[in-house]
């Protein structure tokens, strides 16, 4: 299936947003989406949500031969994946240019950049070594891949612990977890990329979404490190225009200390996690399970969209949208409710959004083990639809004639029935 085509309705419009300094999404220029972090049962699992871009990373280990190159260090193998689960344009089997691009990004940041010690890695020199492989599966497409596939890579290389092995000289023992501790990997640093995009009137954001991507004029990625050192720089223009040259200097202190922040954010959440395990405890906000909503129809459903204002008024002691936002409220089944949640920002809630399957409502497939009150709330509910009226409608048999067929007679009786009969 192909991309979806952007118009030029669109274009135009994300670019005038962004001329007045606003985006669709509500955030700044300057002003990323927030980040995400749930790990799974096994040791190097993690699931990233950048905003509703979203990735998931698995760190797995085996031992073999080394390179004859390097005899004394493992190997780090990475591997994204991309498939229609995330978009429909993706297709599954096929190693995709986009996919080559974040498999090369990653491997700069992680692998070229030295931040994982691969000599800790080496168990026998010249005849065994450990090789690990990072599986990135992209699991919702909203924009910025890049990143969020890098946050997931390296978070999957920090909580990942492999077996402790004992070398006898002949062979190697692979002890179990029951038996040894596992051991955590020794990284030296610890980069992620941010990107930017750049458009044709010289603004530039960070972290776009996936329309920002589609509109934009260059792309930059930058891969720095928590020392500020910069690991690999990617830099690509859709659009040429002079302005791009700048773009470098004006974003390179924002990304500094935005990776210092995603540094420390992604430290703290798994050292939260490793505790957990050692102490058989699951903590229950950053699992699997808790990043899924179990009251929607839908798992993976989309948050709701801050709508930006320029202007409110207070109408009755509330506050209300002021003028060049209009609502429709003329529909009782659609009436809503606007929420101010911030500085110039707003939230249209919708009240009745219960059967509404296209935007997530609640589950009402109710049960077996459902309570007696959730069975009794659901039948009232049947019982209060008094648009729908049930009619019993009989058959009716329409008898041509009587036959009587009660004779001893072997004989068939022949009878011509005429169109009048019929009707």
């Amino acid at each position: 299936m192909k991309e979806v085509f952007v118009s030029n309705c669109e274009r135009s419009f994300v670019k005038r947003a962004i001329e007045v300094d606003t985006r669709l999404d509500g955030r700044t220029l300057f002003e990323p989406r927030p980040l995400k972090i749930n790990f799974g049962a096994n040791w190097g699992c993690c699931l990233v949500s950048l905003g509703q871009t979203r990735a998931a990373a698995q760190v797995s280990c085996e031992i073999q031969q080394p390179r004859a190159s390097r005899p004394n260090e493992g190997m780090l193998f990475v591997n994204v994946e991309l498939n229609p689960l995330a978009a429909a344009h993706f297709e599954k089997g096929k190693h995709s240019e986009t996919a080559a691009l974040i498999n090369r990004q990653i491997e700069k940041c992680l692998k070229e950049s030295r931040c994982v010690d691969l000599e800790s890695l080496c168990i026998v020199a010249e005849k065994k070594v450990w090789n690990l492989r990072v599986d990135v599966t992209i699991i919702n497409h909203d924009g910025n891949l890049i990143d969020c596939a890098s946050i997931a890579a390296l978070t999957a290389l920090m909580h990942f612990h492999r077996p402790d092995v004992t070398s006898t000289g002949e062979e190697v023992i692979v002890h179990p977890f029951t038996e040894k501790d596992p051991l955590p990997l020794t990284l030296y640093h610890h980069p992620v990329c941010i990107s930017f995009i750049t458009f044709d009137n010289g603004k530039t954001v960070v972290d776009p979404s996936y329309l920002e991507e589609r509109c934009g004029a260059a792309i930059l990625t930058m891969s720095i490190n928590a020392y500020r050192e910069v690991c690999s720089l990617y830099f690509d223009y859709i659009e040429y225009t002079s302005l791009v040259a700048d773009v470098i200097p004006s974003v390179s202190n924002f990304a500094a200390n935005y990776s210092l922040e995603l540094i420390r954010d992604i430290k703290e959440a798994v050292r939260l996690d490793v505790e957990a395990k050692y102490k058989k405890e699951v903590p229950q906000s950053r699992t699997f399970p808790n990043c899924i909503a179990q009251d929607k129809l839908m798992s993976m459903i989309q948050e709701r969209i801050n709508i930006r204002l320029t202007t409110w008024r207070v109408s009755n002691g509330e506050k209300v949208p002021g003028a060049g936002m209009v609502i429709d409220m003329a529909s009782d089944d659609d009436e809503g409710e606007i929420l101010n949640t911030g500085n110039g920002t707003a939230e249209l809630i919708m009240k009745k959004t219960a059967n509404t399957i296209g935007e997530g409502g609640r589950n009402t497939w109710l049960s077996s083990d459902s309570s007696d009150n959730e069975m009794e709330h659901h039948a009232d509910a049947v019982d209060d639809d008094d648009d729908v009226e049930f009619v019993a409608i009989e058959p009716k048999v329409k008898v041509i004639d009587d036959i009587e067929l009660s004779g001893d007679s072997e004989e068939e009786v022949t009878e011509v029935l005429s169109k009048q009969d019929l009707l």
